[in-house]
């Protein structure tokens, strides 16, 4: 029989909670299923009375109420089968949002753990593996086994004996589903795993695509994806193997079983114990009974491979929400966007502390750089300032209150952070822009992207602001969309604004016209800039330097390159270019040497 273990229970639960349209549905089924077992008994009537009375008036009769039957039948066929459509359709569909909803509120990290593609699967594979799951419940496993027990009543009515010989074939067929029956859910299962993998690889192999290309490793990553695919085919039909021997078994059990009523009841007929009709009317209704049994196979296959799918699918919706921490108070507004980093340690899942012992603090409207060596702890900072991580020990502060206690939503509408890679969205550059503040007002659109230095790119595309992103600004360059992010930071108007290598991807020239522009507005807020050019950093007041997650210098970079060797190593052959190319032409010449003599 059907397994109803937690993910089957919950499963059915999902399905009765919409109980309205499947009681209707249901209604649909069962009165189907009841005029095909009275189409059966007026077969009865037909050969035992009418063909041998041959009474017109009464053929007329029964052949009036064939046809209201048959009538009613397909209307009763149309209504269940186009409710259940409906139903299922919904029903898939709100369970993929309710996976999508819980995938983004998760935490960062638990997401970003595992690959892309592998999530892609799990909302839109899995719940396509729902689809039909309705209809074979309802009208396979509903109906049919209304039609079984209607016909077994008939059977038992016009033969006992002869009902107890088809009816062996039900416990074997019942054995038959529980043996089978796990095989195939489990080669289901690793089969979903396995087109989840595909799915994840070709998703990374299109974002790739260019690395991919400039390593010439096509075959490498064709045969790599040809591998899992050939995997994920494998355990299909080892699923597929599994419920077709299911299928093959019930039909030989009920088959014989069928058989050995209608070679008894055949000698009964001879002998003269029952008519013809008796017999063709019983073998009808034998059949009625055991094709439902035979469906009943399918019907398992297809429930296994359904758990499979959602017990993938409920994995997902069953994600831990973002932990709130506890957290309920608000920042009191306007926000004044000061920042205290006091003695933080943080270590990502074993590995070694990013940040260790980490103390500074940014004064309200203070504009300071924070510079490291690659992997030296800046965005590991810029993340934990957003909440996404907690740190270890230690404990960041906003204005005074404890990250842990605040409110997320409190906290990411004070603190903005503008990443090295900025996503950008399918959309209009005006919707890039307001991303995350869709209510401010053209005027501020348009003023913003003048700020951020956007006005060669809305020169370029066709509506300006109104132009949809090509390939969600793919086709953009890296300065180009840092500028977006720059933008939609600016919208936002965050307290504290982090700057993570957010213009590394600008000329100096360009970025430092920018800065001035934004000047009025970076004075507004506390600021904390993540750079690894010189030329960045040079202009500003206050330098903190990060080496091995702790602080080790921290001042104007005049006073840095004089006392932080830290610093100078960082930044030595910047300056060293700088310093020449400041430096008068006659001065960078070289005197050429005397001529040998």
């Amino acid at each position: 029989m059907l397994a109803l273990d937690r993910t089957a229970r919950r499963l059915l639960a999902r399905l009765l909670s919409h109980w309205p349209r499947l009681a209707v549905a249901s209604l649909a089924v069962l009165v189907a299923a009841l005029c095909q077992l009275a189409l059966t008994w007026l077969v009865k009537v037909w050969s035992d009375d009418l063909l041998a009375g041959a009474d017109p008036a009464a053929l007329r009769r029964v052949l009036a109420l064939a046809a209201a039957t048959v009538a009613l039948l397909l209307v009763t066929v149309f209504v269940s089968r186009y409710l259940l459509a409906v139903f299922e359709k919904r029903l898939v569909q709100e369970l993929r949002d309710e996976a999508a909803a819980a995938l983004l509120a998760a935490e960062a990290g638990t997401v970003q753990g595992i690959a892309a593609g592998e999530w892609l699967s799990r909302l839109f594979n899995d719940p396509n593996a729902l689809s039909g799951f309705v209809e074979d419940l309802l009208r396979r496993l509903l109906g049919g086994m209304a039609v079984t027990c209607g016909a077994l009543v008939m059977m038992f009515v016009l033969d006992a004996q002869l009902t107890l010989a088809v009816g062996i074939s039900v416990p074997i067929a019942a054995l038959l589903f529980a043996l089978l029956g796990r095989r195939i859910r489990r080669w289901s299962r690793l089969a979903q795993e396995e087109l989840g993998e595909a799915t994840a690889i070709a998703g990374e192999q299109l974002q790739g695509l260019p690395t991919i290309k400039a390593c010439q490793t096509e075959p490498e990553e064709a045969g790599r994806l040809r591998a899992v695919g050939a995997r994920y085919v494998a355990r299909a039909l080892a699923a597929e193997w599994w419920a077709t021997a299911l299928v093959t078994a019930v039909w030989l059990a009920t088959a014989l079983g069928l058989l050995a009523a209608i070679w008894y009841g055949s000698r009964l007929v001879v002998a003269g114990a029952r008519s013809p009709g008796d017999l063709l009317v019983f073998a009808l209704y034998a059949a009625q009974a055991i094709e439902p049994l035979r469906r009943l196979s399918d019907v398992q296959g297809r429930w296994q491979r359904t758990l499979a799918a959602a017990a993938r699918l409920f994995a997902v919706i069953d994600l831990p929400a973002e932990s709130r921490r506890g957290g309920r108070r608000k920042l009191p507004l306007p926000a004044r966007g000061e920042l205290e980093v006091e003695k933080v340690r943080f270590a990502y899942a074993g590995g070694a502390p990013v940040l260790d012992g980490l103390s500074f603090r940014l004064a309200p409207g203070e504009t300071a750089a924070l510079v490291a060596a690659s992997g030296g702890g800046k965005s590991t900072l810029a993340r934990l300032a957003l909440g996404f991580h907690t740190p270890q020990a230690g404990r960041l502060r906003i204005d005074g209150i404890d990250l842990a206690e605040l409110d997320l939503v409190a906290l990411r509408r004070s603190v903005g952070v503008v990443f090295q890679e900025p996503f950008l969205f399918r959309g209009s550059l005006a919707e890039n822009l307001r991303y995350g503040a869709a209510e401010v007002s053209a005027t501020r659109l348009r003023q913003a992207a003048e700020t951020v230095g956007l006005e060669p790119l809305l020169r370029a595309l066709p509506r300006g602001l109104a132009s949809d992103l090509t390939e969600a600004g793919r086709s953009l360059s890296g300065g180009e969309r840092q500028r977006i992010a720059l933008g939609r930071a600016l919208l936002r108007s965050p307290a504290l604004l982090v700057l993570d290598e957010a213009t590394s991807a600008i000329d100096s020239e360009t970025e430092e016209a920018i800065f001035d522009r934004l000047t009025p507005w970076l004075a507004a807020r506390t600021v904390l800039v993540m750079a690894h050019r010189f030329s960045t950093v040079r202009r500003l007041p206050r330098v903190l330097v990060l080496e091995h997650g702790r602080l080790v210098g921290d001042g104007s970079p005049p006073a840095l390159l004089a006392s932080c060797p830290s610093f100078r190593q960082l930044f030595a052959s910047q300056v060293a270019e700088r310093q020449l190319a400041e430096q008068p032409v006659e001065a960078r010449q070289v005197e050429a040497p005397p001529a040998a003599p």
